[in-house]
């Protein structure tokens, strides 16, 4: 496991709080020393992270404490004892970045028979594969809003029966409604659906996130979901950040 709070110290990460940062997720920036030089980045600008080897993972779960995918992870545990469940996952791993999600899902008490990432960014695959080698039995690169058929065909032969989420969502720089909806529809039926998002946010895109699972629930596309609220990261602020994770199985 990288040394989180090493990198920090080492690279000197420091936060850049302005008003801005305060009212939108999306606007939070940080500066570090990179190659001698400090350099500032985006919260969100995930290929320049990950192009600096163990700079995102030392930013968010050094610097803001993220908990998000060891937190989400066992509740996934949880859910899967609760139903009795005794057979074998196929997760695909959506906005999957440098593996952390993944390298926790592979520490549960459960039978993971493949594990397949997905991200929209080469850099995040191959920071996958620097930082985290062998915890993705395979590693997808495509916008889910325009699947090719190269890729629907690996999704189709994967046949998940587990689609999950472990990255941030909403803001307008994330998967959008009709990237989950393009993935839901890949799940096999009875399969498992792992999905959060931050409640009561005015971010448009977090409402609609928010209005999609609400129906996919509401219509009885998703059974006997679990829903339950855990601690994400600090803001740049230092103020804790939560989501409502949802938990259930595709009609």
């Amino acid at each position: 496991m990288l040394d989180y709070n090493g990198i920090c110290r080492d690279m000197e990460i420091q936060p850049q709080i302005s008003a801005n940062s305060r009212a939108c997720q999306s606007a939070e920036g940080f500066s570090a020393i990179v190659d001698g030089t400090r350099t500032n980045f985006k919260m969100h600008d995930y290929p320049s992270m990950y192009r600096v080897p163990g700079l995102y993972d030392a930013m968010m779960f050094g610097m803001l404490g993220c908990r998000t995918p060891a937190l989400l992870a066992k509740v996934v545990e949880v859910c899967l004892e609760a139903s009795a469940f005794n057979g074998s996952i196929r997760m695909l791993e959506i906005g999957a970045g440098s593996g952390a999600f993944a390298e926790q899902i592979r520490r549960r008490n459960f039978i993971v028979e493949r594990l397949v990432g997905l991200d929209i960014h080469e850099e995040a695959r191959s920071a996958a594969e620097r930082d985290r080698p062998g915890v993705y039995d395979d590693y997808l690169i495509c916008d889910l809003t325009r699947l090719d058929r190269h890729v629907a065909e690996r999704i189709k032969d994967l046949s998940p029966n587990c689609v999950a989420v472990a990255s941030a969502t909403g803001w307008g720089n994330h998967i959008p409604v009709a990237g989950f909806q393009a993935a839901f529809d890949h799940l096999s039926d009875q399969g498992w659906f792992v999905f959060h998002v931050k409640p009561n946010d005015p971010d448009p895109e977090c409402i609609a996130l928010n209005e999609w699972i609400t129906q996919l629930i509401a219509s009885g596309s998703i059974l006997n979901p679990t829903r339950g609220r855990i601690f994400h990261r600090e803001n740049v602020d230092g103020n804790p950040i939560f989501y409502d994770y949802i938990v259930g199985q595709k009609a």
